[in-house]
């Protein structure tokens, strides 16, 4: 179970060194890491291939990791959400890995093992760079990702990847999967004006942990989770509402997405979320009613109806 092992990230920051997808993980700071959050799938896809270091994105320095199993079929980069990183991923590490995908992922600035100042930004545009150099290394290194490549975001990821596809528009991936996407939080109409108020005063607040995945498990992780944030800056929130204006006013997006969204999702405006999703593009949807926000650490049960839907796409 996740979270019951020691680990102590400060060690494994110190061990990592350059991005390197043809050196073997074994450093012991690397096995703590994997066995607290349960990331060593070697035993299930003998042959795999698994490499973590640091790529440079402007002044940070992100974790980026590669997942390869033996006769991969194509790469799914992943994007992880707002106070996540790709420990927390687990579950959906395993079904890309279990669908012949290679994956490409990384901890965003702020985030996880990435350097940068915690759960914060100053623009999401640091994010999209974040996802474009992770990418740009994992090429230059030759890292054996095949193609096609599909991209994957969970919330602030979906987000990034959105923003991203609209400044790439040539970007070459066969399918874009959006995970309970932000575009608007929940409550924004009333939520922004006590933001607007509120960073008069103060440039953050404690984090609420809420109770986003139908999943005690995920819970309990979360509780322990060593590098989890603890507070919600001003600056990111501006971050955000400065992101959410500028992707109001797009037109249209260069992209059709397959979109998974829950009804008991209380962190994103889900339903407003939809409607501004439609104005912009077609998509494929999958709404689950009893899913809440965290849709990659939901319950076995709706993970496994979101991933059958997804194995069908992914494999046309």
């Amino acid at each position: 179970m996740r979270g019951k092992s020691a680990f102590d990230p400060a060690v494994l920051i110190q061990a990592l060194g350059p991005y390197n997808p043809a050196a073997v993980c074994e450093a012991s700071a690397i096995a703590a890491y994997y066995e607290f959050y349960e990331l060593d799938f070697r035993a299930e896809f003998p042959g795999l291939t698994h490499s973590l270091g640091w790529v440079l994105s402007g002044p940070h320095r992100l974790a980026v990791q590669s997942f390869i199993p033996r006769g991969a079929r194509g790469t799914a980069v992943v994007c992880h959400g707002y106070y996540d990183h790709v420990g927390l991923y687990g579950h959906l590490l395993r079904f890309l890995l279990a669908e012949g995908l290679a994956v490409l992922t990384f901890d965003q600035p702020g985030h996880g093992l990435s350097s940068g100042a915690r759960a914060d930004i100053g623009s999401f545009t640091e994010y999209v760079n974040a996802l474009d150099d992770t990418m740009s290394a994992a090429l230059a290194a030759a890292a054996g990702l095949p193609r096609p490549w599909h991209i994957v975001g969970q919330s602030m990821g979906g987000a990034v990847v959105m923003e991203y596809l609209v400044q790439h528009a040539a970007a070459d991936f066969s399918k874009v999967v959006l995970l309970a996407p932000l575009i608007r939080p929940a409550g924004w109409s009333v939520n922004r004006i006590v933001f607007e108020l509120a960073r008069r005063f103060i440039t953050e607040r404690p984090r609420t942990i809420t109770h986003n995945a139908d999943n005690r498990e995920f819970l309990d992780l979360v509780a322990v989770d060593p590098l989890a944030p603890q507070t919600l800056p001003m600056q990111w929130i501006a971050a955000m509402a400065s992101w959410l204006a500028r992707f109001e006013a797009y037109p249209e997006l260069p992209f059709e997405p397959l979109v998974v969204q829950g009804h008991s999702d209380r962190t994103v405006g889900w339903r407003v979320n939809l409607k501004i999703l439609a104005s912009k593009c077609r998509f494929d949807l999958l709404e689950i009613p009893l899913a809440g926000h965290h849709l990659v650490n939901e319950s076995p049960q709706i993970r496994a109806q979101m991933f059958a839907w997804l194995a069908e796409r992914l494999r046309n």
